[in-house]
């Protein structure tokens, strides 16, 4: 991932995309967080996100996130 933010960053360069002298760069971002339709309060308690770099396609960030903590739940 970290490559191909420098892909990323270095095509931005070439093409002088930059704000203030620092690159920015289009990206495709989406991300998820499940929701049920029926009952009461079943949420889902991960949810997950991803950003891929526009002109090369390739992952640049991906990200799990949790609602439930083990060391909460074990640690008392």
């Amino acid at each position: 991932m970290k490559m191909a933010s420098e892909v990323e960053k270095q095509l931005a360069l070439e093409r002088n995309e930059t704000i203030n002298g620092i690159p920015y760069i289009t990206v495709v971002a989406d991300g998820s967080w499940m929701k049920r339709s029926y009952g009461n309060a079943y949420d889902s308690l991960s949810g997950v996100g991803a950003i891929i770099g526009y002109r090369t396609k390739k992952v640049l960030f991906i990200g799990i996130r949790n609602k439930f903590c083990t060391l909460y739940k074990y640690g008392k």
